[in-house]
């Protein structure tokens, strides 16, 4: 049987598109973590000084993955990423650099015989900090074949511990990738030698049997995604393989036992409802919660559900959990939902402390907030179309900034007349996206809080950098 290695390349991802913050990247990475992925890929460093912090803090947090981290295309850059991620228990320095003749020429400005000496330079010097070395050959599948072999060549002998090839045009059929496969083990003796991972485009929903169909031919790991088309879904080939390990001799070190409970409030905190996620729902059962319930009874539910929250954490769930049962016994799938909205949270600039909504259908939707920062209370007044438009410009007038809402989707999270709904409020601020999320059993107050936890991301954020 062979172990197959997973690097899940989501947080990467998200840093690159700016879909996630830092509190919410944490606590996905920390989910990995616990179900024994095997590696965490995360987006190379920029100039800004947020991405070495968080990497320092991942570092400092994550116990049993490895943490891979691409090294940029200098010999400085190696040097920064080290520095960042030398503290982890487990290390990985990537060279991630493409090798067909388009992206070499228009991405990163390099003649062939340029990137050879690059990627001689560049592995040697990963090599020197660190015994874990992943070459990453991007554009492979469009990649001249004699120029590919002699990249990964080089990087072999430069120290490269480990070989991906990326299907970066997702150009490949499964049978294809297979063949491909094949022909780089006859041109590249060496390659044997080696870890050799692949990476599958998935947007015609081939990845996860083009991967498979790799690792029939000799390949070690793959690497998946949770969101986008960059890689196949983790849950996929994690199914693939729990499905038919036996068969094709293949298993992982991934707790599969836990692994729909993870995706699913992974799924909670990316802000993808519930109703349209790919992760079976959370089962309710006859045991529910009140307001008379101490905070150590809640504590140990939450346990159950899977968190592991700090002591502020689990404060700031039980206030809000208090709210709500004031009002109504607080099932499993709810306290979930709660747990979602309130730990997952980065710390709060501006405070909700009362609204008044005025609307119906032959009157002009109007909204009054009362916010508190740093104690000081602070009331906007606005209308609007409809109650909830009303309502975060009202929240707009106290803080003096307008952001893009880019989405904002409600659901239910229980049934009935009493049923606690979620609302996901995602704004865009200089090109990057902060999703914040709420519950209560009245929507418009659910959709409130969910404005003001993106807000507070966008505030921290700030501050931080």
């Amino acid at each position: 049987m062979q172990k197959i290695s997973i690097t899940d390349i989501t947080l990467r991802r998200a840093t690159e598109t700016g879909a996630l913050g830092f509190k919410e990247k944490l606590e996905i990475a920390k989910s990995l973590d616990r179900i024994n992925i095997s590696a965490i890929e995360l987006a190379p460093l920029t100039d800004s000084k947020a991405d070495s912090i968080f990497v320092k803090t991942l570092a400092s947090v994550i116990r049993h993955t490895t943490l891979a981290l691409p090294v940029g295309m200098t010999p400085e850059t190696v040097d920064r990423a080290w520095a960042s991620l030398k503290t982890a228990a487990r290390t990985r320095l990537v060279v991630d650099v493409p090798v067909s003749s388009v992206q070499m020429e228009y991405i990163a400005r390099k003649k062939p015989e340029a990137m050879l000496t690059l990627i001689d330079t560049l592995v040697r010097r990963a090599a020197s900090y660190c015994s874990d070395v992943e070459f990453c050959a991007t554009d492979a599948s469009r990649a001249d074949r004699a120029y590919l072999a002699q990249a990964i060549s080089a990087a072999i002998s430069a120290g490269a511990s480990s070989v991906c090839l990326s299907d970066t045009a997702g150009v490949f059929l499964p049978d294809e990738y297979g063949a491909f496969l094949r022909e780089l083990y006859a041109l590249v003796p060496a390659l044997r030698q080696v870890f050799v991972k692949v990476i599958c485009d998935d947007s015609v929903e081939l990845a996860a049997a083009s991967a498979i169909a790799a690792l029939h031919e000799g390949a070690c790991g793959v690497k998946t995604c949770l969101i986008g088309a960059a890689a196949p879904r983790l849950r996929t080939v994690c199914g693939i393989i729990r499905q038919k390990g036996d068969a094709l001799g293949l298993y992982t070190a991934v707790k599969t036992t836990e692994l729909d409970r993870t995706l699913q409030q992974i799924d909670r905190l990316i802000g993808a409802p519930v109703a349209a996620s790919t992760v079976p729902a959370l089962q309710d059962d006859p045991v529910t919660w009140d307001a008379s319930d101490p905070i150590g009874a809640i504590a140990e539910a939450i346990h159950g559900l899977g968190y592991d929250l700090s002591e502020d954490e689990l404060a700031s769930v039980y206030e809000e959990f208090l709210r709500l049962a004031q009002k109504k016994p607080v099932s499993r799938k709810e306290l979930d939902a709660i747990v979602a909205a309130s730990a997952m949270q980065v710390p709060a600039t501006y405070f909700l402390e009362s609204y008044v909504i005025n609307s119906g259908n032959i009157i002009t939707a109007t909204a009054c907030v009362k916010l508190t920062r740093d104690g000081q209370p602070a009331e906007g007044i606005s209308v609007g179309d409809g109650p909830i438009d009303a309502a975060f410009k009202a929240m707009e007038s106290v803080t003096g900034r307008h952001f893009e809402l880019e989405s904002f989707l409600i659901d239910a999270i229980t049934e009935g007349k009493e049923a606690i709904g979620r609302a996901i409020v995602k704004l865009r601020s200089e090109g990057r996206l902060y999703s914040g999320s709420g519950v209560s059993t009245d929507i418009i107050g659910a959709a409130i809080r969910a404005y003001l936890g993106a807000l507070n991301k966008i505030i921290y954020e700030e501050n931080e950098v």
